[in-house]
């Protein structure tokens, strides 16, 4: 296989986004999906930082307010059970409600202790339950607001402790009637005989759930707390973060630390550390919704760009569709269909061209019909003019033997040079030579110069140097003759001119003084009926000229009459040289 024909099968194999309509839907599919992605990719980062800046500062105030809140409740329990465990105040009644064995005594004692505690509390409402209790035995040494007997905070979790206080992490208030969190301290009271008494100090069961649920970020959270070894004393979430296990986060004021599938958000507060934790699918939700919607815009501007990438395939389709129709119709000749015009100024100006294309081939075809049947008309007259010449030949060469042989000079000359004429004659549609021609021509005169009964004479000039040159044979004796024939007379006047014109050209001028011819006379030397070239001489006349110069050299080629009735005749015939002479 040549490489030209490999090139071939390949442009004839399809591949990807051969057709029209592939490349359409790809460059629209394009156009509407890159700016989408663009857009999107920027979108998302800068509504992502923006809702994760939202998310984060909502959360790292909710920790801030709430470990300052409870932060500051520890402190409040700590004042009120330093309060209630003044050794000076309190304690000495205290002191006096537990050695005393008089009933009213006792009463007096414990009633004020009871209006001491209940100014405390009325002072400080965010106050719950209040025991003291002996620790040695978890028994209750003076009852304050229950009928509980006994209680054992050594089984809460502790925050942290130091000089005999206590101070526990979120835990369910040890009131029987209670399962709010609560925060709690408890204090040793130093009151001699006493050593193991404590007093405990519980929040209102109603502070936690406020506080915690106060600025809420919107989304479940999970809490927990450590204590100031770094272990879990409080844990919403045991799945990850159990109690009593270590828990060291990385604490951050910008970003949270991310677990399997949580976000911790965690604030140092003291001795302790209170943190949040944030399920990964709540926490972002928000962001999640916003690429849900970004994607159904993505898919509905997809379905509207195929939506258009169909209609304009659909556009472009049935104009192609319908020039692809016409073109198989050229093939089969159709020239004269009605064309549809799709009305897009592309299409119609592309049909427009095809318009002008189609007509243009149909002139040309029918002017090569045209010249082929000139062509034909030329050769059945060539055959007809080569047959008969040959029996009058044939016949003159017979007179002319039998002139010699009677001694008739003049008869033996005029057949002679009548049977050179025909002879030359019969090779009609051929190649000669401007000598050639000239010669024919001189012999011609000859002969006519005996026939008519007046007296011309004729001037035949040629330029230097084309003698040889090649022209068309039987050109000049037409011309002649159809000076002889239109009016001349006594002293008439035939001049014949050859010469070059320009490089590439020759021109041959053949005029005369006689009567002239009108318009209508001149256009019947064109005329191809065969009457009207019989009135010319021997038939053949100008309209033969014209024909054989227009067949051979078309439009490169001219005949010219210039005529007025009483003026004369000048004719101009011009034509290209012959190849071999203008390669010389």
């Amino acid at each position: 296989m040549t490489k030209r024909s490999e090139m071939s099968a390949s442009r004839m194999r399809p591949y990807l986004f051969y057709t029209l309509r592939s490349r359409v839907i790809a460059v629209l599919l394009l156009s509407s999906l890159v700016p989408l992605i663009l857009i999107g990719y920027v979108s998302y980062y800068t509504i992502a930082s923006m809702l994760d800046n939202k998310v984060l500062n909502g959360v790292r105030s909710q920790m801030e307010q709430t470990a300052f809140s409870l932060d500051k409740e520890i402190q409040s329990l700590n004042h009120v059970a330093m309060q209630l465990s003044f050794e000076g105040g309190v304690g000495i009644e205290l002191k006096s409600y537990l050695s005393s064995e008089d009933v009213y005594e006792k009463y007096i004692f414990e009633q004020s202790i009871h209006n001491y505690i209940n100014l405390i509390t009325y002072t400080n409402p965010n106050v719950g339950l209040i025991h003291y209790y002996f620790s040695d035995t978890n028994k209750i040494a003076f009852k304050v607001n229950n009928n509980t007997t006994e209680i054992d905070p050594g089984e809460l979790s502790k925050l942290y402790s130091f000089s005999g206080i206590t101070y526990h992490a979120l835990h369910k208030s040890l009131s029987p009637t209670s399962d709010s969190l609560v925060l709690s301290v408890d204090r040793r009271i130093f009151i001699p005989g006493y050593g193991n008494l404590h007093v405990y100090v519980e929040t209102n069961p109603n502070l936690v759930s406020h506080v915690l649920g106060a600025s809420q970020p919107g989304m479940p959270m999970a809490y927990l707390m450590s204590d100031d070894s770094n272990r879990i004393a409080y844990s919403e979430n045991d799945e990850e973060f159990a109690l009593g296990t270590e828990f060291a986060p990385e604490v951050s004021s910008k970003h949270p630390q991310e677990t399997r599938s949580s976000y911790l958000f965690t604030e140092k507060t003291g001795e302790w550390t209170w943190a949040a934790i944030i399920p990964k699918k709540d926490y972002d939700r928000e962001k999640y919704s916003w690429l849900r919607q970004f994607a159904i815009f993505g898919m509905v501007s997809l379905a509207v760009a195929l939506g258009f990438a169909s209609m304009l395939w659909r556009t472009v389709y049935k104009p192609l569709s319908g020039f692809n129709k016409e073109i198989r119709l050229l093939q089969i000749s159709g020239f004269h269909s009605l064309l549809k015009y799709p009305r897009i100024a592309e299409f119609d100006y592309v049909l427009d061209r095809f318009e002008e294309m189609r007509q243009r081939i149909w002139q040309l075809l029918q002017e090569v019909k045209r010249n082929e049947k000139l062509k034909a008309q030329l050769e059945v007259e060539k055959l007809m003019f080569q047959i008969n010449p040959h029996f009058i030949h044939n016949t003159l060469d017979t007179v002319r033997w039998l002139a010699r042989l009677n001694s008739q000079e003049e008869i033996e000359r005029l057949v002679t040079t009548l049977n050179k004429v025909l002879y030359y004659n019969m090779g009609k549609g051929g190649t000669a030579t401007v000598g050639q021609e000239i010669a024919l021509l001189n012999d011609y005169v000859a002969l006519q110069q005996i026939r008519y009964d007046f007296q011309f004479e004729i001037d035949i000039r040629t330029e230097d140097g084309l003698m040889e040159v090649p022209i068309p044979r039987f050109i000049l004796q037409p011309l002649v003759e159809n000076a002889l024939y239109h009016g001349l007379g006594d002293d008439g006047r035939i001049e014949v001119k050859a010469a070059l014109d320009g490089e590439k050209h020759i021109r041959v001028e053949v005029n005369d003084n006689g009567t002239g011819m009108s318009e209508e006379e001149i256009r019947q030397l064109f005329a191809s009926e065969s009457g009207e070239r019989r009135k010319s001489g021997m038939g053949i006349g100008i309209g033969y000229v014209n024909r054989m110069i227009s067949a051979r050299y078309g439009e490169d080629a001219s005949i010219d009459i210039r005529s007025k009735p009483g003026e004369g005749t000048s004719i101009v015939l011009r034509f290209p040289l012959a190849e071999e002479r203008q390669g010389e």
